[in-house]
């Protein structure tokens, strides 16, 4: 009988670290590793995409269960050639356990200065990964809110500027296809089709 923990899956070491020194070939280094998942370039863990959210604790520096959601910090580290992040991935708490994890994100600033952090990563991302898929942008007084995107195979990183409150930059790298999603989304109308209203289910 296996025990718990042999059953647990091993940290993936097949990723590309360091990169190459030409600009090119660099970029196909880190689209090659952002297929698989996050990588931690300073301690070279790689945070696998799809990753059970039941095992997510093993990347974690500190982890919040609210009314809500559950939230894993996992700290101070470098990614994309060395920009420094402070990573998190959140879970809704009516998902399952098992559901796996789609999207990791860096809270990157509030209003001056998380605009001007969201315009520098414009910069750096673009120099280093090539120009984005979307360029969706507007005004807000001398702001800048909106949706950047670069995707490549199953990919998507995005910087999103949005006014609530205050106007909130993040960083979010993911999957294309967000299975975490289409399952809330299945279970609205699900409920919906057991009469549930939308004031009901709290929209």
């Amino acid at each position: 009988m296996k025990s718990k923990l042999s059953s647990q899956p091993k940290l993936d070491k097949t990723f590309i670290f360091p990169y190459s020194t030409d600009k090119l070939k660099k970029r196909d280094e880190i689209w090659s590793n952002l297929q698989k998942g996050l990588l931690l370039e300073d301690v070279r863990t790689l945070i696998h995409w799809e990753t059970p959210f039941n095992q997510l604790d093993k990347y974690k520096e500190k982890r919040r269960d609210s009314g809500d959601r559950t939230e894993w910090y996992f700290g101070k580290h470098k990614i994309l050639d060395g920009y420094e992040s402070h990573l998190e991935a959140m879970m809704w708490m009516n998902l399952p356990w098992t559901n796996p994890l789609t999207q990791i994100s860096d809270n990157i600033g509030t209003d001056s200065d998380g605009n001007k952090n969201f315009l520098d990563l414009k910069n750096r991302i673009t120099d280093l990964l090539g120009e984005p898929t979307r360029v969706d942008l507007e005004k807000f007084g001398s702001f800048d809110l909106g949706v950047i995107e670069w995707i490549n195979g199953r990919v998507i990183i995005s910087l999103v500027g949005i006014e609530h409150f205050n106007c909130r930059y993040s960083l979010n790298i993911g999957l294309t296809e967000d299975k975490n999603k289409e399952y809330l989304n299945k279970t609205i109308e699900d409920l919906k089709a057991q009469g549930l209203t939308e004031e009901e289910l709290g929209k």
